[in-house]
């Protein structure tokens, strides 16, 4: 089964708003993968980047995790909805 991508070609609609809210809270890849490992997240600081450029896929548990650990919904990170 093929996975779908967005218009613009990436494969996780979140990627964009992690990257923005990972900035906007000073944080480097390596220390927000740090953080999220010991939530239960597995990766490493390639997984980060590869989900900010879009080109890795996002499963909805990751998507939780990312949620929970940046204190916004989960509409927020795929739609960019302007509001947290």
């Amino acid at each position: 089964m093929s996975r779908p991508f967005t218009p613009d070609g990436s494969k996780n609609l979140a990627g964009k708003q992690i990257r923005i809210l990972r900035e906007k809270d000073g944080i480097s890849q390596e220390k927000l993968v740090a953080k999220l490992q010991l939530k239960g997240f597995r990766g490493e600081r390639g997984v980060i980047k590869r989900i900010e450029n879009g080109t890795q896929y996002i499963s909805d548990i990751e998507l939780k995790l990312f949620a929970d650990f940046f204190h916004v919904s989960y509409e927020y990170l795929i739609e960019g909805e302007k509001t947290l």
